[in-house]
């Protein structure tokens, strides 16, 4: 079995790596294609766009190459810096029988004698090498004799440069330029209107947000989210809170919910004290997990935005304005159908912190009836907003 992969961080895939994938394809007949785009495992996002959406994109731009292909998740879904011969190893735990074609540029050959394991690496595959059309580059010549020692089959592919680049795209993107040409026609709209690459914080964040919620959420929890954020604007005005740090943390609370455990534990672990989060039941932690999503995913460091999305399930003691909206909102949304939410919503229309108060104590007890965990954290919060009402203390 011949697997084509294709590996890079497509911020945003643009025509010039289809160039390079049709003319590997003209090259060669492959079994099987698999696209590999890189993930963002640092402390600061790596990307401009976060995995899902440059994932997304991939699939847009190439769902109609004409032979069987895979964008995988792999590297987007570690946990850990993913270096190519992890991989490769994974790869071929996979396909034992395959011959995996791995393509690279000019630049990352010759300088491949500095990837980690790079020796082991080139035993388990033939890289395709691809370089310029004109022209002989001795020094990749000398680098790719060097490869053929442990991967003998490696070839240097001639190719037409295509005259664009991610980053190009980024910046025309950013100021609202014509990419037309620049990047599939499947593609451009989506950058375009969910402004991707937008230089405005909110503008760019809410659209990023907007896109991902269909794609990381089924129907109902994206209605759900859309609803919350609706409310939350609406609080938040009620109140003097930011209009826009509402909306956009409200977009953003449930992002992690429909995630597999393992990946939500290691995110929320990622957000706070680790000590802490093992403490806490695991209902809560999606809170924690979309904290560390929207800040290593998608660069945002506002933290008064990341504690609304990390508080909005259990509450927590001297609660900001921004995040008594956000857990009301989220509790109250449009959707939600339980007998005190009539008067808890009106409530919450004339004062934050009783609403809160009340909001908490249904919720304990509600869980209480249903045997479930209660965090020690809405217990403290409880105990804060009972003392707020108790020492006359409002903000309505």
């Amino acid at each position: 079995m011949d697997i084509l992969l294709f590996g890079g961080s497509f911020d945003p895939v643009h025509n010039g790596h289809e160039n390079i994938l049709r003319t590997a394809l003209d090259y060669k007949k492959f079994d099987k294609i698999i696209i590999m785009p890189i993930g963002s495992p640092g402390h600061k996002p790596s990307c401009k766009a976060p995995f899902v959406v440059r994932k997304h994109l991939v699939e847009l731009a190439f769902g109609d190459i004409g032979v069987e292909m895979e964008v995988s998740d792999f590297e987007g879904n570690s946990s850990e810096k993913s270096y190519s011969y992890i991989t490769v190893d994974y790869l071929k735990s996979l396909y034992p029988d395959s011959k995996i074609h791995f393509v690279i540029g000019a630049d990352s050959a010759i300088n491949l004698h500095k990837w980690m394991k790079w020796q082991h690496l080139a035993q388990n595959v033939t890289f395709l090498v691809f370089d310029r059309e004109e022209g002989e580059n001795s020094q990749l010549l000398k680098a790719v004799d060097n490869i053929k020692q442990y991967s003998p089959d490696t070839v240097i592919i001639k190719n037409k440069v295509f005259p664009v680049s991610s980053t190009q795209i980024r910046s025309l993107a950013a100021t609202g330029g014509d990419i037309t040409g620049l990047v599939d026609r499947k593609v451009q709209p989506v950058i375009e209107k969910y402004s991707l690459y937008s230089t405005d914080f909110y503008r760019k964040n809410m659209g990023t947000a907007r896109l991902l919620i269909p794609l990381m959420l089924r129907e109902k929890r994206a209605q759900h989210t859309f609803n919350v954020a609706k409310l939350a604007v609406e609080l938040a005005r009620m109140y003097g809170v930011d209009v826009q740090k509402a909306e956009l943390a409200a977009l953003l609370h449930d992002i992690m919910k429909q995630q597999p455990d393992s990946i939500m534990l290691h995110r929320a672990r990622q957000s706070d004290i680790i000590e802490k989060i093992d403490r806490k039941p695991m209902p809560v932690l999606h809170g924690f997990a979309a904290s560390d999503f929207a800040s290593r995913e998608m660069g945002i460091e506002d933290q008064e935005i990341l504690m609304a999305i990390k508080s909005h399930t259990c509450g927590r003691r001297n609660m900001t304005d921004l995040e008594k909206v956000i857990y009301l909102a989220d509790m109250l949304s449009e959707e939600r159908n339980f007998p005190e939410k009539e008067p808890l919503l009106a409530l919450a229309r004339q004062n934050l912190d009783k609403a809160m108060e009340q909001a908490l104590k249904d919720s304990i007890n509600w869980l209480k009836e249903k045997g479930g965990a209660i965090d020690t954290d809405s217990y403290e919060a409880l105990e804060y907003f009972t003392a707020l009402s108790n020492g006359g203390t409002s903000n309505g």
